[in-house]
């Protein structure tokens, strides 16, 4: 029979704790007797996709157009001579809402440059477009890039909703981000942003979309909304588009100079005006929505939110240097975040940081494993996760007679283990075990 486990008094956290050798040398995969998976792989590069839906030429049809953008620096590249090559195979299929295939498109893109510097740029990517036309409804979208070289796939799925067009007298497409726009042989082009990551556009962002109008408005009121994730209201503009078209492309400029790094939701509304509708313009709003996120290069994508990202910092420096932060303006509050993790950046000459991306990682994991009745960077599992990575081995006992469910968290590297007890039954494990000796043996 197993020894009932005493319950003592939590023990109480204190600012700065965090001795940084461990944070880098306690990241070895997870090593449990139990089926609890191992910390996420670092922030590395991805294929980004978006998926925007338009008015269709055929009737009571509409047009969902597929973009997939592939940055360099996730491919990889041969040598020939003087130029290096790199290809890879695309597959998007969709489904509909029973998961019955309904259409699929398979191609092989290419890419030849003779700057070797540009196939290992963040910011050299190639951009691919598919349309098809489907009956309005909701569908399942799923991608696949394969490297044909390393045959590494890397796979990506979205439910999207086809919307219907044809039964409405005034109506707007989905919303597209843009990252610029520029004139080629006397047309406009647009070259759309796949990621929804508007922090390079430092001095705002258009959005593109298109009217479909059959009252014959002479011009329409176009309001933007800006959401913070919490749903507060952050900017709101106003401006008046011509129209005068049964499809009108539109642009409108958002400002994004004062936001801080986070997850947004931008929302457009239609109105239509001019002499035919006259006060009745009110009956034929059209809107759409789309997120978007700020979210600055050298930041792992785990990090959403700028105000939030210095709270889960008090494991590693003190409460006063946490609240300084939070009270700057936003430019300044970036820019102390960013030099805090430049000094501890073990290699200060890359783009990444690869200790910043360690610990928010395991912020990261602690959220989706430990969450309870607060955020799991919180709780004494994730405090002891985030601080000293991965245990080695787990022992659970969720239904011993004897005693309260608890954990025993061993760390061999450490010769030391960390038990959590669930003293109320639901699920609210406590560390039982003293953690200051640990910090006192382990040079600052």
């Amino acid at each position: 029979m197993r020894p009932k486990i005493t319950i003592r008094a939590r023990p109480l956290r204190k600012p700065g704790w965090i001795i940084w050798a461990v944070l880098l040398g306690a990241s070895s995969p997870l090593r449990a007797q139990t089926d609890q998976p191992a910390l996420p792989s670092p922030d590395l590069p991805h294929i980004s996709f978006d998926a925007l839906c338009f008015a269709s030429d055929q009737p009571r049809m509409s047009r969902l157009d597929v973009y997939i953008e592939a940055p360099y620096e996730t491919l990889h590249f041969t040598r020939d001579n003087d130029h290096f090559h790199s290809s890879y195979d695309i597959t998007i299929s969709i489904l509909d809402s029973a998961n019955k295939p309904v259409t699929e498109k398979f191609w092989t893109e290419k890419i030849e440059t003779r700057d070797y510097d540009e196939t290992v740029s963040p910011q050299a990517a190639k951009l691919s477009l598919k349309s098809f036309t489907l009956s309005p409804g909701r569908y399942l979208l799923t991608i696949q890039v394969t490297d044909n070289d390393t045959k590494k796939t890397t796979p990506g799925k979205r439910k999207v909703a086809v919307r219907d067009f044809s039964g409405s007298s005034f109506s707007m497409s989905d919303l597209m981000l843009v990252n610029r726009i520029s004139a080629e042989q006397g047309k406009k082009v647009i070259y759309p942003n796949i990621t929804g990551n508007v922090a390079d556009l430092t001095s705002g962002f258009y959005v593109f979309c298109e009217i479909y109008d059959h009252l014959g408005a002479d011009s329409a009121q176009v309001r933007t909304v800006v959401r913070n994730a919490k749903g507060e209201a952050l900017r709101s503009d106003t401006s008046i588009q011509p129209v005068g078209a049964e499809k009108k492309p539109i642009f409108v400029k958002v400002d994004n100079t004062k936001m801080i790094a986070g997850e947004y939701m931008l929302s457009a509304e239609a109105i239509p005006l001019g002499s035919k509708i006259g006060s009745r313009s009110g009956e034929y709003t059209a809107s759409a929505s789309r997120p978007f996120v700020l979210h600055w290069r050298g930041i792992p994508v785990t990090i959403t939110d700028l105000d939030l990202a210095i709270d889960e910092m008090q494991y590693i420096t003190d409460k006063d240097l946490i609240d300084e932060m939070k009270k700057a303006p936003p430019d300044k509050k970036r820019q102390m975040f960013l030099d805090f993790w430049k000094k501890k950046d073990p290699t200060p000459n890359t783009e990444r940081n690869e200790l910043m991306e360690e610990y928010y990682g395991r912020v990261e994991y602690a959220n989706k494993h430990f969450t309870h009745y607060v955020d799991g960077w919180k709780t004494d599992m994730g405090m002891v996760y985030i601080i000293f990575g991965p245990p080695s081995n787990i022992e659970r006992h969720p239904f011993d007679i004897d005693s309260k469910p608890y954990e025993v968290w061993t760390y061999y590297d450490l010769n030391r283990q960390f038990v959590f007890v669930d003293a109320s039954g639901f699920g609210d494990y406590r560390l039982q075990t003293p953690i200051w000796d640990v910090w006192r043996t382990r040079p600052r």
